[in-house]
C-alpha cells in the first residue's frame, strides 16, 4: 500500500496547538506565565518616578484648586457641557471657570508639570485642568499621560474626566467642524504630494467622514496597567479601555489584538472586580448578540465566550483589501488549508495556461477554472493565472503545492507566501501570511 500522501502544511509546529491550549484551554497554566502584549516602555508607561519642583502659576493653579476642590467636595451638582467638560452648580465653580478661561491654560506647562513635578496635587490639578484646554490635540496627549500617574488616587480621578470629554470629542469628523475651523485644518497640514505629506503617509485632503484626531490617542500605556501585579491596577486600565472602544470600536481594531491572550488571563484570574472589568471590554468589541457572561462561570466556559467576543473584530481568515490574508491558528484555517490541498490534488479547479499581459509580456502559468466555496477566502477570483509562488515558476496545480509546500518549510514564523497572477491582462499579487 502506498504511503499516505503528507497534508499540506503538515509540517506547522506541533508546538503551537499547545502553546493554544495553554493559553485558552489551561486557564490555571496561563496564570503562570504573564502574557505581555505591549512590552516596550517609554515615558507614558507605568509608572513615572517624578521628582523635580516645578513652581506651576500661582493665579492659574489657585484658581484650578478651587474648582477641583469644588467638584470634588460630593456637596454640589456636577454634570457636563456639550464640550464634554465638568460643570459644577456652584457660583464660585463658574466664576472660577471664567477667569481661567480669562487667563487661558498652557498645554504644555500642564505636560511638564505631569510629568516631572514631584508635587502630587500639581499633577492632579493639571490632570484636572486637561479638559480645559482649547486645542483637542492637546487634551489628547495629556490624557495619554495618565497611566503614566504613579498615584492611583490621581488617575482614578482623571480617567472617569477624560472619558466625558473622550466621549463629545474623539467621534467627531472633519465635516463636523465649521468651515474656519476645516479652513485651518487644511492649511495647517502638509499639502499632498509634498516631501512632508509623503513622511506623515498623507495622501489627500480630508473629506467630510473623516474622523479626527485618528492618530493622536496612544492607548498602549493603558494596556500596559494590566501587566501591573494590584488587581486594582488591571481593573482601571481595563475599564478606561472599555470605555474607550464603545466610542471608537475601531481603535480597538487597531490596538486589542496583542492585548487579548492577557485580558483572557485576567478573564479567569482570582480577583473578581478584574475579571467583571475583562468582561466588559470583551463585551464592547464583541458581536451584538453575544450573550451575557457572569464573573463566576467555570474558567472554560469564560474562554469560550471570550473567543465568540474576540472573533468579531479578529476573525481567524482575515482578507486585507484583496491584497494580503492573514491566516491565523483556527479549525477554519485547518479546514481552509485541507480544502486547498484536496483541491491542489487532483485537475478538478484549472489547467495549465499561458498568454500575453495587457503591456505585451509573455507569462504561463495554472489558470484557474473554477473556485470551490471553501477556498473563496483565498480572494484569488476564477480566470487568474497564477504564475510564481514566491518568485518561482509554477504551472499546474500540482506545481502551485509542490512550490508553496517548499517555499514555506524554509521559513520562520509567521511564514508568507507572495503569490503573483494575471487577471484580465493584468499582473498582480496577493500575499498570505500563515500566523
Amino acid at each position: 500500500m502506498p504511503a499516505a500522501k503528507p497534508h499540506l502544511f503538515s509540517w506547522l509546529p506541533t508546538v503551537l496547538p499547545l502553546l493554544v491550549a495553554a493559553t485558552l484551554a489551561e486557564p490555571l497554566a496561563a496564570q503562570a506565565t504573564q502574557i505581555v502584549g505591549y512590552p516596550e516602555r517609554d515615558l507614558l508607561s507605568p509608572f513615572r518616578n517624578p521628582t523635580e519642583v516645578y513652581a506651576p502659576p500661582d493665579r492659574l493653579f489657585a484658581l484650578l484648586r478651587r474648582m477641583r476642590s469644588l467638584a470634588e467636595s460630593g456637596q454640589h451638582p456636577v454634570a457636563f457641557d456639550a464640550e464634554g467638560r465638568q460643570t459644577v452648580d456652584h457660583d464660585g465653580w463658574r466664576d472660577a471657570r471664567t477667569q481661567v478661561d480669562e487667563l487661558g491654560i498652557d498645554a504644555a506647562t500642564l505636560a511638564v508639570i505631569v510629568r516631572t513635578s514631584k508635587n502630587a496635587d500639581d499633577r492632579a490639578t493639571a490632570f484636572y485642568a486637561a479638559p480645559f484646554c482649547k486645542q483637542p490635540n492637546y487634551v489628547i496627549d495629556l490624557l495619554c499621560h495618565i497611566p503614566g500617574e504613579p498615584e492611583r488616587r490621581i488617575r482614578e480621578r482623571a480617567m472617569p474626566l477624560a472619558i466625558a470629554w473622550l466621549q463629545q470629542n474623539l467621534g467627531k469628523k472633519f465635516g463636523d467642524l465649521d468651515a474656519e475651523h476645516q479652513k485651518a485644518l487644511v492649511l495647517a497640514m502638509p499639502q499632498p504630494g509634498s516631501p512632508a505629506a509623503r513622511a506623515a503617509g498623507i495622501t489627500r485632503l480630508p473629506r467630510a467622514d473623516d474622523l479626527l484626531y485618528v492618530d493622536s490617542l496612544r492607548l498602549y500605556p493603558f494596556f500596559q496597567l494590566l501587566d501591573l501585579d494590584p488587581p486594582i491596577d488591571q481593573a482601571q486600565g481595563l475599564w478606561f479601555l472599555k470605555e474607550m472602544f464603545l466610542i471608537r470600536p475601531d481603535l480597538a481594531l487597531r490596538y486589542c489584538e496583542p492585548a487579548l491572550p492577557r485580558i483572557r488571563q485576567l478573564l479567569v484570574g482570582d480577583d473578581r472586580s478584574v475579571r467583571e472589568q475583562a468582561i466588559g471590554l470583551l463585551a464592547a468589541i464583541g458581536p451584538k448578540d453575544l450573550r451575557e457572561a457572569r464573573a463566576d462561570e467555570p474558567a472554560p466556559n469564560l474562554l469560550d465566550w471570550s473567543e465568540k467576543a474576540a472573533r468579531n473584530l479578529f476573525p481567524p481568515i482575515r482578507n486585507l483589501n484583496d491584497a494580503v490574508v492573514q491566516l491565523h491558528p483556527s479549525p477554519e484555517r485547518d479546514a481552509l488549508l485541507a480544502a486547498l490541498q484536496q483541491a491542489l490534488s487532483g485537475d478538478t479547479v484549472g489547467e495549465a495556461s499561458h498568454g500575453r499581459t495587457k503591456d505585451g509580456a509573455n507569462y504561463r502559468g495554472f489558470l484557474l477554472r473554477n473556485v470551490p466555496e471553501p477556498l473563496r477566502a483565498l480572494a484569488i477570483p476564477v480566470g487568474a493565472v497564477i504564475t510564481t509562488v514566491n518568485g518561482v515558476g509554477v504551472s499546474d496545480a500540482r506545481s502551485v503545492l509542490r512550490v508553496g509546500e517548499q517555499q514555506l518549510r524554509a521559513q520562520g514564523h509567521p511564514r508568507q507566501l507572495f503569490v503573483e497572477y494575471v487577471l484580465d491582462g493584468a499582473a498582480r499579487a496577493i500575499e498570505y501570511r500563515i500566523m
